[in-house]
């Protein structure tokens, strides 16, 4: 409704979100679902198999919004399937998640009167994100991979996983190395990493590539994928050692 604050419309926009994305995501054929498991290595030849939900919820990710391998999306069958009615915060919601896209930011922190102050990267662009979970656990200046929906214009909110990464996975996507397929052994993302990520993007060329990477389609999934190899995402069924996985 006109004059309500951020706060009480992303309390609302953030349920009507829940639902769609739930719904989306039981459209999402057994051969997309597949095809981005194997890409992000998480497939054992039959089925998914994450080490924990943060991993599972990636690979929804991918097949709602953003699938690999010649996919349709889950989000737009989902559309015609369930059409909700025009105007609505709901339509609006709907709209919002099939424009999402997938980029790289800075937390600063949370906000008193709600949501996360970020920055784009490398650009430095402020903005504020919605999101109840963002900030937690992350000292300022981390870097996070996350996709943004805009359901209104001043209220950007995640959808899907937020990554949290470091400067080896900038470092990756630069030099356009290919997908690991070796040991990963849970990591933690690399402490007071600002300057780093200065060093990496300092040059005009070095920002440019980055920019048109995460254009281009597929980012999403090449992000993930980094943080995955790196052991950002915890332990890897079948690619981590017995001796790093976690307890039971």
């Amino acid at each position: 409704m006109q004059g309500d604050t951020p706060a009480a419309r992303y309390a609302r926009y953030a349920g009507l979100r829940r639902q769609l994305l739930t719904e989306a995501s039981k459209r999402i054929p057994l051969a997309s679902l597949g095809s981005q498991a194997r890409a992000l290595s998480l497939w054992d030849g039959k089925q998914v198999r994450p080490a924990d939900a943060m991993q599972l919820a990636a690979v929804f990710d991918l097949g709602v919004l953003d699938p690999l391998g010649g996919h349709g999306r889950a989000i737009e069958r989902q559309a015609r399937a369930e059409p909700p009615l025009p105007g609505s915060e709901e339509a609006r919601m709907l709209d919002a998640l099939m424009g999402a896209r997938f980029g790289l930011y800075r937390i600063t922190g949370p906000l008193a009167e709600g949501g996360v102050a970020a920055e784009t990267f490398p650009e430095g662009a402020p903005l504020v994100i919605w999101d109840n979970h963002l900030a937690r656990g992350r000292a300022p200046g981390a870097l996070v991979g996350l996709r943004l929906a805009w359901p209104e214009p001043d209220l950007a909110m995640t959808c899907g996983t937020a990554i949290s990464l470091d400067s080896r996975v900038v470092e990756r996507l630069l030099l356009g190395l290919a997908p690991q397929r070796g040991p990963v052994r849970p990591s933690l993302p690399l402490p007071e990493d600002g300057p780093a990520l200065a060093r990496l993007v300092a040059e005009p060329a070095a920002r440019l590539r980055l920019a048109a990477l995460a254009a281009a389609p597929g980012f999403a999934a090449a992000v993930t994928r980094a943080a995955i190899d790196l052991g950002l995402m915890g332990p890897v069924i079948g690619r981590t050692p017995a001796d790093a996985m976690p307890p039971g």
